[in-house]
């Protein structure tokens, strides 16, 4: 073991990565090779030419020779620069019409403790001849291949077979014909050993071997295709076509394991990665204080044992992105008290984040807080996480995912849509504000002629008095006190209306005043001459704030004039109180000669002026109130706009599950516009409860209409299912007609599988069910799951989940927090994160599967132990020796 380079440790930061590969290089110490540069500058330059053609994997292949100083060398100097050395030999074995150039590449342990093996068998295969003999590339060995892979099997020591060149001159393909080729295609140690041809050229060739026929007879067993320079010098290093592994070191086992992987981890190119995905996460504070988690844009696994943090992360990921848990999230409790024990106050995460396209985020989180996001160390309010950085993550905590009981086809429905329906439901929130601000203006209107009918019972009762005063004459011996009372009271309601008139045109002009100032001078570019002309007229918009206020002034002045004379009105009639005291004191006079003595003279006074007091009242509102019928139209028309936003808002969803079930075959979601007749009884119930109205009148109500607004259409009928309380319901139901008409009753979802309710099945089938449901959805660039296998049988987790995982990965990130080791050692995890806990701290350690660590961790935390590990491999090939 040796402790990576820093280069290599750079290179393997985010997981296994795509490398570029050469299986077929020669050096100095080849008499094919040539080189004429300074002796002590071989190595060095060797190196940097492979650096400069960017290969990360380097297989030494000489002819029949292997030079283990000059091995050793090469790979020192590698190292430093994060590139990968195997030791390795093309050996000229003695087959076909011209011998066979098979790269042999060999494991460390034929040079372990200070030991040499392969030059051990190159001794034997060539045995009998001196190496001056055999080292070069026409130097055939003794044996045949099958017996070259037994007597190189025979060193117990691991090792693999590259067939060079393979349609030229002493290649595999040109030197065998295809009665000895099939023969080779099924001997076992064939099958065994040969993880590659090289330099595959030719597809179908009807007159040679080509592709078409080797993959004919080698089927299942043929190969990968990869490349190598055969450099002859070192500017051929790097020529030609080039092959690439992904890999998460550059050791011989992660090399073997890409290679009988090559359908995922071999490819004549670097795939791009066009999807969304989250870097890494670090913390500040808490119990990961200073710890960063790095991820791939593919699988990546969060293991440990029960408490050890892997949730931890997980949840921060999900709480720094503002992703929702959902409405019906099984574990909701628990997590919510988890980050605040994670983090602590104060504590922060930050995730660091790419998006389509290839744009660099951080978004950060302090706890209790919003997110934050940033882009060169820079604030950028207003930028959406899950719309311009990662695109559509979905989020399932554990047992979301076999979660099917009331609600959850909603649940499911809100978590596919994410931000899409963000435009639609902003438009239903305006629509909602414009029905609210109609059906105030209804109800002040109906309070209005509510208002009206008090003041008219008023004014009949003071009518009724005044006749009382009239039979003794009185109105006529009050006349013109009578009259100047009712002067100034027609006076008094134009000072009230003056003074708001001046009041609105001088808030209107001060208002007008700051806006314009806020307006900054515009410069344009392209249109210099027009906005030349737009400054002028803008100057005189402006200049209208000066004319607004001059109109102020003057309404104020006129208003004053008025108010004077009022004033003069009121000081006519006081200057007259001596005259009309005396009238009042000779009719009273005059009523106790006739006996009268219950009538006082200003009692008939006050009740004058109540009178039109109570008439100029009643007009003004009886104006306001032949409105109604306007208003009553504005909330219709209101009513039927947010009807209109909701169905919109329904059709997205419609169309979106449209594409959803047609995307695959066994799970369906279907929905019901307004569906959910449960919620539209216990939303009415929940507002009218209280009030004498039974339970099971609303039944008939959510049978027979969709909404609240269609009962308020047909109210008459509709209240008739109050039984003997039908004024009392419709009263009820227009005292809280907002809260009815603006309610949007749910739309109900039904869930599927395999043609029956989802809740109807097992929770394993429910949950499988939503597994692969939720891995054949497109665009949602980030799934993040919560020990996927819950209630997931082990055959489940790998024939269907894991498979389709391995499939998927290359377009989208998967981040599970797990306790099956099927994910991350079947999967093929790009990224495995190792958690463990104590009580101030969580500790993580990142790597991959072709990290030896790693993998120890693997077997330690998910397999039970090495021990467990061995004898469950034990026990199997017996049962496996027994089937047989």
């Amino acid at each position: 073991m040796y402790v990576l380079s820093e280069a290599l440790q750079e290179l393997f930061e985010h997981g296994a990565q795509w490398v570029r590969a050469d299986f077929h290089l020669h050096t100095r110490a080849d008499k094919e090779f040539h080189y004429d540069g300074e002796e002590d500058r071989f190595v060095a330059s060797y190196i940097d030419a492979l650096e400069a053609a960017g290969t990360r994997l380097a297989a030494i292949t000489n002819h029949n020779k292997f030079d283990l100083n000059e091995f050793k060398a090469l790979r020192k100097r590698a190292r430093k620069s994060g590139i990968g050395v195997l030791p390795g030999l093309e050996l000229s074995v003695k087959d076909g019409a011209n011998g066979v150039h098979t790269l042999v590449v060999f494991s460390d342990s034929w040079l372990a403790d200070g030991q040499d093996y392969i030059n051990q068998f190159l001794g034997v295969a060539f045995a009998g001849r001196v190496p001056d003999q055999y080292e070069q590339e026409n130097g055939r060995s003794n044996d045949d291949l099958v017996d070259t892979l037994k007597k190189l099997e025979g060193y117990n020591r691991d090792f693999f077979i590259i067939f060079a060149h393979v349609e030229a001159n002493s290649g595999l393909w040109k030197e065998i014909g295809g009665g000895r080729m099939g023969e080779l295609a099924a001997e076992p140690l064939i099958q065994k050993y040969t993880l590659g041809f090289q330099k595959v050229r030719t597809h179908d060739k009807p007159d040679a071997v080509c592709r078409t026929k080797v993959k004919g007879w080698w089927r299942e067993h043929y190969p990968a295709e990869v490349e190598g320079s055969d450099a002859k010098a070192i500017g051929d290093i790097g020529k030609g076509t080039k092959v690439y592994l992904k890999l998460g070191d550059l050791g011989f086992d992660a090399v073997k394991f890409a290679l009988t992987d090559h359908k995922f981890r071999v490819s004549a190119e670097v795939p791009p990665v066009g999807h969304s995905h989250i870097n890494a996460i670090r913390f500040e504070g808490g119990l990961l204080d200073g710890k960063r988690v790095t991820f791939s844009p593919h699988l990546n696994c969060l293991i440990g044992i029960q408490g050890s943090g892997k949730s931890s992360i997980l949840e921060s990921v999900r709480y720094a992105l503002d992703i929702p848990f959902g409405e019906k999230a099984q574990d909701k409790e628990y997590k919510d008290k988890l980050l605040p024990h994670v983090l602590k106050s104060g504590g922060k995460v930050i995730v660091e984040a790419t998006d389509r396209h290839g744009g660099q985020f951080e978004v950060s989180r302090i706890w209790g807080q919003s997110p934050n996001v940033y882009v060169d160390g820079k604030l950028r309010p207003g930028v959406s996480i899950k719309e311009t950085i990662i695109a559509k993550p979905l989020y399932f905590g554990q047992k979301d995912l076999s979660a099917a009981g009331k609600g959850f086809g909603h649940d499911l429905v809100e978590k596919l849509m994410g931000d899409s329906l963000k435009a639609v439901r902003q438009k239903i929130e305006e629509r909602s504000g414009d029905l609210k601000t109609a059906i105030e203006s209804l109800n002040s209107v109906r309070n209005d002629a509510e208002d009206k009918q008090v003041l008219e019972d008023e004014l009949k009762d003071v009518e009724f008095n005044l006749e009382h005063f009239d039979k003794h004459g009185v109105k006529d011996k009050l006349e013109k006190q009578l009259a100047y009372s009712e002067d100034l009271i027609y006076c008094e309601g134009i000072d009230e209306t003056a003074q708001g008139w001046h009041k609105a045109i001088d808030n209107a002009a001060t208002q007008a005043e700051g806006d314009f100032k806020l307006i900054e001078a515009h410069a344009s570019d392209h249109n210099a001459d027009f906005f030349t002309r737009y400054a002028v007229k803008l100057q005189e918009l402006k200049g209208t704030v000066a004319t607004a206020k001059t109109l102020a002034a003057t309404i104020k002045s006129k208003s004053g004039d008025l108010h004077a004379l009022r004033q003069e009105l009121e000081g006519i009639r006081d200057g007259l109180s001596e005259e009309f005291a005396e009238t009042e004191r000779n009719l009273v006079k005059a009523l106790e000669e006739q006996g009268v003595t219950s009538i006082q003279p200003d009692a008939y006074i006050k009740l004058v002026q109540r009178k039109q007091e109570l008439e100029a009242q009643i007009d003004e509102l009886a104006k306001r109130t032949s409105k109604e019928k306007s208003k009553l139209e504005a909330v219709l028309t209101a009513m039927a706009s947010l009807d209109s936003a909701w169905h919109d808002e329904f059709k997205l969803i419609a169309a979106a599950l449209k594409i959803i079930n047609e995307s695959q075959g066994s799970l369906r979601v279907e929905a019901e516009f307004k569906g959910d007749r449960s919620a539209f009884k216990n939303h009415i119930d929940g507002l009218l409860r209280g009030n004498n109205l039974r339970k099971e009148y609303y039944e008939p109500l959510a049978a027979a209409y969709i909404d609240f607004g269609e009962i308020f259409k047909d109210l008459d009928k509709a209240s008739a299912n109050a039984k003997g309380k039908p004024e009392e319901f419709k009263k009820l139901f227009m005292a809280n007609l907002d809260a009815l008409t603006g309610y949007q009753v749910p739309n109900s979802y039904t869930v599927t599988y395999h043609g029956k309710t989802l809740s109807s099945h097992s929770l394993g089938q429910r949950a499988s069910a939503m597994m692969l449901f939720l891995l054949s959805q497109e665009g949602n660039d980030l799934l993040l799951i919560d020990q996927p296998e819950d209630d997931l049988d082990s055959q489940t987790v790998y024939e269907e989940v894991v498979k389709l995982v391995r499939k998927l990965k290359p377009n989208q990130q998967f981040i599970f927090a797990t306790h099956n080791a099927n994910f991350p050692v079947l999967g093929d995890a790009e990224t495995i994160t190792t958690c463990s806990a104590s009580d101030n701290e969580i500790t993580i350690s990142v790597g991959n599967i072709d990290d030896k660590a790693c993998q120890s961790s693997v077997i330690s935390t998910m397999e039970g132990g090495p021990e467990a590990f061995e004898r469950r491999k034990t026990i199997y090939q017996i049962w496996k020796a027994r089937a047989v």
